[in-house]
């Protein structure tokens, strides 16, 4: 009996392998998602959360394109140039003097209630993730560092 159940437990074992296998990572080919557009830019949703809302999604603004002063209470958002230079500015008011450039791998926080801003896109293209921390919020060390 206990031959049989090593062996039964060998066998489970070794069935579970092929699908340990395909759990592991793998690339997501974002250019295959469906997007929109939205503003001037185009959205890709790349997670969704249990209520089917957006969790992580990409913006992509072409050379030359502006997104409008907008703003929400939509939740803290935190967004990470991915590539380009984006030009961001706070306000409901588009003044290019008063714009900040952000390269990439620089990490914007948005807070809850965000006020009104612009984006633009104006030396390059720009491409943005966005994820939504609807319930969340920056951790205490992240928030004296924040100017």
């Amino acid at each position: 009996m206990k031959r049989l159940s090593l062996f039964a437990f060998a066998a489970v074992a070794s069935a579970a392998l092929p699908l340990s296998a395909a759990a592991q990572a793998r690339r997501l080919d974002v250019d295959r998602l469906p997007s929109s557009d939205v503003a001037g830019a185009r959205r890709t949703l790349v997670a969704l959360d249990a209520q089917g809302r957006p969790a992580v999604m990409l913006l992509r603004i072409e050379k030359g394109q502006l997104l409008p002063p907008h703003g929400g209470e939509g939740g803290l958002r935190l967004i990470t140039v991915v590539s380009g230079h984006l030009s961001w500015g706070d306000g409901g008011i588009v003044d290019p003097a008063a714009e900040r450039v952000f390269g990439p791998g620089s990490l914007i926080v948005l807070p809850v209630v965000g006020g009104e801003h612009w984006a633009a896109a104006r030396q390059d293209d720009v491409l943005l993730q966005i994820t939504p921390l609807r319930d969340g919020s920056i951790a205490p060390d992240s928030a004296r560092e924040a100017p």
